[in-house]
């Protein structure tokens, strides 16, 4: 593998590293065996004095082991991290071993590494250096990105067809870092090159910011991801599909550089880790230091734009002064792995939405939730209807959902319809009173209306609309992923005379009501998959990976929904 002579390193653990490559664990689809990759990376790359303690056999479990010891539920124990680390996790309230993707725990595992050093274990600081940089490398995982995320768990899975004929699951390996990482072709020097790019040294930080930079990973990560994220389809898409060397070139810049940054940290963190270590005092994380890292998450929250993400860049549309009646769109940016206040999948979706109005040469904006949040919405006289989709709905640090609920109410007082598309979450409590009052799970367990099978043998149909009904061709539950379009409710219209059925999912000799508008036409809700592009039969090809649209099945309905609302 060109990339393991680029770096002297001793011969032996050399050997070790290239044989624990030539596996591809069955793991994950995105960064599963990836994080093997990273953390051979950041092996080849330690300081001398560190790699020449650590033994073969230490080698091949941080690599393909302890790279992946936080993807679990099991509790911490003893006999693989030491009596003293145990303590320490525990009274730092981490329970399992998922909890280090957590700010807290990721903080954690840097002061186990400095705790490790300090011992002077080489294998317990081997684990806690590959157990961080797991930590690390999934802040900007492209399967956190929410369109690779889409892309990878459900089009994959739903096995759908590129405009050439090829099978969407035959992305799934490059969708991983390891499909460039050890491709000889040039994948593997892309990942090196990337590497050197962006290499990071200690510069004297101290412990507070050290530990506040790590537990901010998450979101700078996503911000790295979410630029790069939707040209890692695009090109993994062009080279599947049509051989294009262009399209893997661009493949294998974008996700190398999301390695990269993984291995670069790590590598700084680890220097630093170093010289704490060779200090006397213990490193804790302190009420103060988690307060300056809350301020750190609001002023980054605030200060992030819409454009930097290449999933909304081509879409996003402000409302201009001339601008006919306009049909509105929620937007919501990429955080944290899985933050959000109207949810993770949410994103793709109105993207989606905005792109087929676009299409269409409907008038349409979009609006950033934190305008939406300080400002409230323009006048319903200048934007009509508005369309929100929120798979799950709840605060998000600064993000309220009662400020929301109120910001939609006002609209809606004077005049706005709001069209509210639902996932697991209940609607806005205030302005959708009514909808929530009707609503109901069979089980507080329940994902679906119905069972998994018989949902798979379910139509859609808009009531009154003239419609045919969308016969459901794929599984709602795919065999991972935050994209799922679970939507359990159903509507008893006896509990409320104010609303209609809009929506029914007719299985079997029975039609659920799944989807209801008000008497007077202003708020309609709706479930996430009865719009989620795909999931219909006669949609079995996706025109352009990486700029989701509805397909016309879903693009069809949306207008019957939106006609119902004026």
């Amino acid at each position: 593998m060109s990339h393991l002579r680029r770096i002297p390193c001793a011969s032996v653990i050399a050997g070790v590293i290239a044989i624990a490559g030539l596996a591809l664990p069955d793991r994950a689809f995105s960064w599963g065996s990836g994080h093997d990759d990273v953390m051979r990376a950041i092996i080849e790359r330690l300081p001398p004095e560190l790699r020449g303690t650590l033994t073969p056999e230490i080698v091949k479990e941080a690599v393909q082991h302890a790279s992946h010891y936080p993807d679990s539920f099991e509790p911490f124990l003893a006999k693989d991290i030491g009596e003293a680390a145990l303590a320490r996790l525990t009274e730092a309230r981490l329970k399992v071993r998922y909890d280090l993707h957590s700010e807290r725990g990721a903080a954690m595992c840097f002061i186990m590494l400095v705790d490790a050093m300090r011992e002077k274990h080489p294998g317990h600081t081997a684990h806690w250096i590959a157990t961080l940089s797991h930590v690390i490398a999934d802040m900007a995982a492209c399967n956190h990105d929410p369109l690779v995320h889409t892309a990878t768990y459900g089009w994959a899975d739903w096995k759908l067809r590129l405009p050439g004929g090829a099978d969407f699951s035959q992305l799934r390996s490059l969708l991983d870092l390891s499909g460039s990482a050890r491709d000889p072709d040039g994948g593997a020097d892309a990942f090196n090159a990337a590497i050197e790019r962006q290499l990071l040294h200690d510069d004297r930080r101290d412990a507070s910011k050290a530990l506040a930079e790590v537990m901010l990973y998450g979101q700078t990560g996503a911000a790295y991801g979410s630029a790069r994220g939707v040209a890692i389809l695009e090109g993994a898409a062009g080279w599947v599909d049509r051989q294009d060397p262009a399209a893997r070139d661009l493949l294998w810049r974008n996700i190398g550089e999301l390695g990269a940054w993984a291995v670069v940290r790590t590598l700084r963190d680890v220097e630093v880790a170093t010289r704490f270590a060779s200090a006397e005092a213990r490193l804790e994380l302190t009420p103060d230091i988690e307060s300056a890292h809350a301020a750190e998450v609001e002023e980054f929250l605030s200060a992030r734009h819409l454009a930097d993400e290449a999933l909304f860049a081509p879409i996003l549309h402000d409302l201009q002064p001339d601008q006919a009646p306009a049909t509105g769109v929620v937007l919501e940016p990429s955080w944290a792995m899985t933050g959000a206040m109207l949810g993770f999948s949410s994103r793709v979706q109105s993207v989606a939405i905005a792109r087929s109005l676009q299409q269409a040469g409907q008038s349409f904006a979009t609006f950033d939730v934190r305008q939406i949040l300080a400002d409230g919405l323009p006048s319903p006289g200048r934007v009509p209807r508005l369309i929100i989709v929120a798979t799950s709905f709840h605060s998000y640090h600064s993000l309220k959902a009662d400020v929301f609920d109120q910001r939609i109410a006002d609209y809606v007082e004077h005049g706005g319809r709001v069209l509210w598309i639902m996932g697991n979450s209940l609607p806005a409590p205030t302005s959708f009173a009514p909808f929530t009052k009707a609503m109901q799970r069979k089980d507080a367990k329940d994902r679906l209306p119905v069972s998994d099978e018989a949902f798979l043998r379910s139509s859609v149909e808009v009531v009154g609309s003239g419609l045919s009904a969308l016969e459901i061709a794929h599984p709602a539950n795919t065999s991972a992923g935050w994209q799922q379009p679970f939507c359990p409710w159903t509507f008893d219209l006896v509990k409320s005379s104010a609303l209609k059925p809009l929506i029914t999912l007719v299985t079997g000799n029975q039609a659920l009501t799944v989807g209801a508008i008000d008497a007077d036409s202003k708020l309609a809700c709706v479930p996430i998959y009865a719009l989620t592009p795909h999931l219909f039969e006669g949609s079995g090809t996706i025109p352009v990976a990486h700029e989701p649209s509805l397909d016309s099945a879903t693009a069809n309905l949306l207008t019957a929904l939106l006609n119902r609302l004026q």
